[in-house]
């Protein structure tokens, strides 16, 4: 295997320790929880109508897997906004969570202005910068999450401030989210299976990752709450791997990209399509999701069906997200690359100011 073994090797790769970063997940996820729960807002706040998240990138993501575990559990919608403007419904009546890690986001700063503007319940989620700053000059509510982090790796803090502010609101029910018996064992699957030390036959992060590398990935997953992680495994493949991805959705999948998989031929077949598979996902959609395996394997593609054992559907989404976190950075390291610089997004912000 060319992955380095030795910590030392990985270590002169993973120069920020990325591999700590992504494994410190479940503790990520009881400390958001808890800073959500014991989070103070006006009465008037639970009186909203729809929660809007704003973000971009790593933050934006902690919304999406809010929303997949939160909104068939709700009697309302919530919506994750990438944008500089607002959707034109957003009135007095909205809860906005402006959501930064950095607290300079340029496009989340824009929209939560707008928001304020509009008259919407404005609170804020940041590390510092200047969304922590026009918040307390607003006296807006602003919950504080720990600094230092490349936003990617703050997800659990992302996804799981949110939930618990929800059940703070009275629109979630604590019962509903058993995070202790899902965390637990989050923890014991990456220590006995996703860890630096678990040797590739009996690591599945390892094993993919061998299997992707010099391969296109293409990334399918299921609606109904499993779109935030299908699109998680893309964007770490992308952010920590430095590889080009792709990612769509069953069923809709179904109706316009398996007509895609005849050309180009050559691209085809240096393509490997991963399917996020689990037990609660409609049978149909199931159902597609192998049939459409089988179109993909018959034009010599390869195809890599990934599912995680667990009792609880929190326990298995928490285990994909590590799962994927895990490949993305092996994969780096098959291709020697430090996981954690982005060059590139850091070069567009300097062009842009």
């Amino acid at each position: 295997m060319n992955l380095p073994e030795e910590m030392k090797g990985i270590r002169r790769i993973d120069r920020s320790d990325m591999l700590s970063r992504v494994a410190a997940l479940p503790e990520q996820c009881r400390q958001g929880w808890r800073l959500g729960i014991g989070w103070n807002l006006p009465a008037s706040y639970r009186r909203s109508g729809h929660l809007l998240v704003l973000g971009m990138g790593g933050s934006a993501i902690g919304g999406d897997l809010l929303q997949g575990l939160a909104e068939q559990r709700m009697d309302r919608p919530i919506t994750v906004n990438r944008s500089y403007h607002l959707p034109r419904w957003v009135n007095r009546h909205a809860l906005v969570l402006a959501c930064s890690y950095s607290g300079n986001t340029e496009e989340t700063l824009a929209a939560s202005r707008e928001a304020v503007q509009r008259g919407a319940r404005v609170i804020a989620l940041t590390s510092g910068g200047r969304l922590a700053a026009w918040s307390r000059r607003l006296r807006l509510p602003l919950l504080m999450i720990p600094s230092g982090l490349p936003p990617r790796a703050a997800v659990g803090y992302a996804a799981f401030a949110p939930l618990g502010l929800l059940v703070r609101l009275g629109w979630l029910q604590a019962r509903a989210f058993p995070l202790e018996e899902a965390c637990d064992p989050l923890e014991e699957f990456i220590r006995c299976s996703l860890a630096p030390a678990v040797p590739v036959p009996s690591n599945p992060a390892k094993r993919l990752a061998l299997r992707l590398k010099g391969r296109l990935p293409i990334l399918y997953g299921a609606s109904g709450g499993w779109e935030g992680i299908t699109y998680r495994w893309r964007t770490q493949l992308e952010e920590n791997a430095k590889t080009v991805a792709f990612h769509h959705l069953f069923p809709e999948a179904t109706h316009n990209e398996i007509s895609g998989w005849v050309e180009p031929r050559p691209v085809i077949r240096s393509s490997t399509a991963l399917f996020l598979m689990d037990p609660a996902i409609h049978p149909r959609t199931r159902r597609r999701m192998e049939f459409t395996g089988r179109i993909i394997r018959s034009r010599k593609a390869r195809v890599e069906f990934v599912q995680v054992p667990g009792r609880s559907g929190l326990e298995r989404k928490l285990k994909l997200v590590a799962l994927g976190d895990f490949v993305s950075v092996y994969l780096s390291l098959l291709y020697r690359i430090d996981p954690t610089p982005v060059k590139r997004v850091e070069a567009l912000k300097r062009w842009l100011r």
